[in-house]
């Protein structure tokens, strides 16, 4: 069968200092298949023709005696063409050598299913950032994309369906773009690729992006040779006439108006503190006219004449809306959820027009449009590495990820490393010391979720305009005061002042705060009572204060574990296989209390050889946030003391992957964890707690925690009192002894683990994400 032949077309306006580099690219292309090149030339006067006809003789020219615009000059082109697609690239940019052939090859396997169109993976010109890569749109047609200048080898996306290409660099069906009606050319410049890929979905066909397929760009390069007022009446005509040609008539009905008032919002924004509102106010006349006129920002009225543009041409552009209507094959509720970013502005960050934007959604009941769609983008951001190797913070970031992705468009970045593998969720990979990305970020979600110090890392997150959620599932202050109980002292002085600086910003920052427990409710409850958050209007809206903070506590996976090798009985050096195996199932931290558990496993080692103690981990794999622990060194120092070492106590060097933790914990016999009696304690959420809940594994734990409460109410195991060794020792004993230890506690394990499974636990969560509002009081 012949290899699909592809007309690329370039668009040229005095960009002769662009066109080597672009079509050195173009000629240079390794698909095997019949390639032509045409360029439109939009009447430079640079020289760019002669230079083409000298440097590029096999390139096919058209010649337009002025400047046409976009989407005229490929219309020109595609009439001219014979490839069996179209590829366009503008020329300030430049394509990969395979960038024709992963186009083609995406569009060939895809025609089946109805993909006519596959867009590019665009780059900055050195391929460091990203350029563009999805496009999305809010309900009045303002199209935009994410992700832009984020660095290349940190986002991780696959193909994917997308309501539109970028029309600088994307191929289509020559055929189908006929058939659908080409680019419209009243748009001149600007969301005529909107346009496109709307009625090719409007139409029955597809738009994939193809992140294999590459091209680099200069960005804006023909843009910024326009005036700002002269690119802003294409942006806010444009954006008009794409929903009036292409919504069906209901949704028209219901976004039309809100789009104009938007509109004229806008446009009284611009004008600043050039307009007075009270000299527009009869009230406050007091005399005769003395300023009849008055000085306004060209970019104001940009924005009333676009709209005075469509209404001398509505027969037209309604004649255009009949024309995509009558060719419609595919419902809007199948092509909503393409937007992505439907209820964003898209436009600008300032906080009035976000809070317009707002209320005009509400008011309009647009977001019942989508309420079948996602309709939020979510950036959940974790200050813990996502590698194979999790601990908490990391855990609850992938799987907070994961279950919000079931509802909304979820982002997640993480410091360092971001390679995790999520069905339906981006992942971004972030460093501390290049702030513009992860600022572009977080401008393109709509809600933002931190925990604990990243608001002193980025410090845009204290006064960002975006929904914010603040997860307080770590009450750190407690925990660092542990940290300085084994330092010097002016450590953790240091430390508390760096504490209540964070604490000070994340409670001014949300406006919707989750924490673990309703004891960890009541200590925050207390901390924004003394930040001001508890004001008479939050209390109005919700006597409970759950709407201001829920419990979205750690979780537990929905389906049980399974074991797929053996790790620890038989395999590791001293540990037999019919050992009774003790699991302390996660890291050593300062506030746990390790040494009594090896000296109750001292008074055992004689008499009871068969039991072994074996500490999954040491070291947290956040190494440059989490200090090295002095009780890890301490507890490894004690077992050597105590002759335990490798005997009857044993240490995994490494941090088990949180894929393979179920090996470890259903080879186990009994979990153990022991804590000191203190304030950390009282507040503390014991997430390993949760992997024995997981296992059905049998535990011995410390009193004085939540935790310990619902093992000692449901008979999960036993609880002891906090450095009682002689007690722990007994009752490590009497557990080993019984009889089918797991057996006998299936049904109350059973009954827990549906309490706290991942998706139980965050419903809190969910419900804000799905339907966000600010908080009244919010201090950003």
């Amino acid at each position: 069968m012949p290899l699909s032949s592809v007309s690329i077309i370039v668009i040229n306006f005095n960009g002769k200092h662009h066109l080597e580099a672009c079509f050195r690219s173009l000629t240079q292309q390794n698909y095997s298949g019949p390639i032509e090149i045409i360029m439109v030339d939009n009447g430079s006067k640079d020289g760019s023709v002669e230079f083409v006809r000298e440097r590029f003789p096999q390139i096919t020219l058209l010649l337009n005696a002025q400047n046409t615009g976009f989407a005229p000059a490929v219309n020109l082109a595609a009439r001219a063409a014979t490839g069996d697609y179209l590829a366009l690239l503008n020329n300030d940019a430049y394509a990969a050598p395979n960038w024709i052939a992963e186009l083609v090859r995406v569009a060939d396997a895809g025609k089946a299913e109805g993909v006519a169109c596959v867009a590019t993976r665009v780059l900055d010109w050195q391929g460091r950032r990203i350029d563009f890569t999805m496009g999305v749109m809010n309900f009045h047609g303002f199209g935009a994309q994410q992700f832009f200048n984020i660095p290349a080898e940190r986002l991780e996306i696959g193909e994917e369906p997308m309501l539109f290409a970028n029309g600088g660099a994307m191929l289509i069906d020559r055929e189908v773009f006929f058939a659908i009606g080409c680019f419209d050319e009243d748009y001149f410049a600007y969301f005529e690729d909107v346009d496109l890929g709307w009625r090719l979905w409007v139409c029955g066909y597809k738009v994939v992006l193809n992140p294999k397929a590459v091209a680099y760009h200069r960005h804006h390069a023909t843009a910024s040779t326009m005036f700002p007022y002269q690119t802003r009446l294409l942006f806010e005509r444009n954006a008009l006439v794409t929903i009036i040609k292409n919504y069906d008539d209901a949704h028209l009905a219901t976004t039309l108006a809100p789009a104009l008032m938007l509109l004229f919002k806008r446009a009284s924004f611009e004008t600043g503190e050039m307009v007075k509102r009270e000299d527009f106010d009869l009230r406050t006349r007091d005399g005769g006219e003395r300023f009849p006129t008055v000085e306004v920002p060209k970019a104001a009225l940009s924005c009333l004449l676009a709209v005075a543009d469509i209404v001398d041409t509505l027969p037209q552009v309604f004649a255009k809306r009949a024309a995509v209507q009558a060719k419609r094959r595919r419902s809007d509720a199948e092509i909503l959820p393409m937007f992505r970013t439907p209820l964003s502005a898209n436009f600008s960050d300032y906080y009035p027009y976000l809070v317009s934007v707002e209320q005009m959604v509400k008011q309009f009941q647009i977001p019942e449009m989508f309420a079948d769609t996602k309709r939020q983008n979510v950036l959940i951001m974790s200050s813990d590495p996502l590698r194979p190797e999790l601990a908490g913070t990391g855990i609850r970031a992938v799987e907070m990820a994961r279950v919000l992705s079931q509802h909304c468009h979820v982002t997640l970045a993480a410091y360092q490393a971001a390679d995790v593998q999520l069905p339906g969720v981006r992942t971004v990979a972030f460093e501390y010391d290049d702030l513009d990305p992860v600022e572009r970020l977080v401008a393109s979600n709509d809600i933002i979720l931190v925990q604990g110090f990243l608001v002193e890392s980025f410090p845009f997150l204290n006064t960002t305009s975006r929904y914010v959620v603040v997860d307080m599932y770590d009450p750190f202050p407690l925990s660092n005061l542990e940290f300085g109980l084994v330092r010097p002292p002016e450590f953790g002085r240091n430390q508390q002042s760096i504490d209540m600086q964070v604490l000070g910003h994340l409670l001014g920052l949300g406006d919707f705060f989750i924490c673990a427990s309703e004891e960890q409710r009541n200590y925050w409850l207390g901390a924004l009572t003394f930040a001001r958050r508890l004001s008479p209007e939050v209390y109005r809206e919700d006597r409970t204060l759950r709407n201001l903070i829920d419990l979205a506590p750690f979780g537990l996976p929905a389906e049980p574990p399974v074991k797929t090798r053996q790790v620890i009985k038989g395999v590791v050096p001293g540990i037999g296989e019919n050992d009774t195996l003790l699991l302390w199932g996660g890291g050593i931290w300062e506030w746990f209390d390790p040494p009594t558990l090896l000296r109750a496993m001292a008074k055992l080692r004689d008499t009871r050889p068969e039991i072994k103690l074996f500490f999954l981990g040491k070291g947290h794999p956040n190494t440059r946030d989490v200090p090295e622990m002095e009780m890890s060194r301490r507890t490894y120092a004690l077992a050597e003391e105590l002759g335990l070492l490798g005997t009857s106590v044993f240490f995994n060097d490494t941090w088990v992957p949180y894929a393979e933790r179920a090996n470890y914990l259903l080879e186990a016999d009994i979990g153990v964890s022991t804590h000191f009696a203190s304030t950390e304690t009282t507040f503390a959420f014991r997430t390993r707690l949760l992997d024995y809940f997981w296992a059905g594994l049998p535990m011995i734990v410390s009193s004085g925690d939540i935790l310990a409460d619902l093992v000692e109410a449901h008979g999960l195991g036993y609880v002891v009192a906090p450095e009682d060794v002689d007690g722990l020792a007994s009752t490590i004993i009497k557990l080993a002894d019984e009889t089918e230890r797991r057996e006998r506690r299936a049904s109350a394990m059973a009954a827990v683990r549906g309490r706290f499974t991942w998706e139980q636990v965050l419903e809190p969560l969910v419900r804000y994400c799905r339907n966000p509002y600010r908080a009244a009081d919010a201090l950003r």
